[in-house]
């Protein structure tokens, strides 16, 4: 298996920073989240004011990515 990691690292002292974290932490898969936006940004990404709540608390389907 050819595997590459590549970690990300959040400031918790930032506010910015940690309010991604917070965010990012809800998920179940946080590897398979951070595919999925790499994904939206390569199809033309999606502008925050078009995310509906629905979509936005809804965990992406890591079965694809795995």
């Amino acid at each position: 298996m050819n595997i590459v990691r590549k970690p990300v690292a959040f400031n918790l002292d930032d506010p910015d920073q940690k309010e991604l974290y917070d965010h990012a932490m809800k998920r179940t898969n946080f590897s398979a989240y951070i595919k999925r936006l790499i994904q939206r940004d390569m199809e033309g990404g999606v502008t925050h004011h078009s995310i509906s709540v629905a979509t936005a608390s809804q965990d992406f389907d890591a079965s694809e990515f795995i």
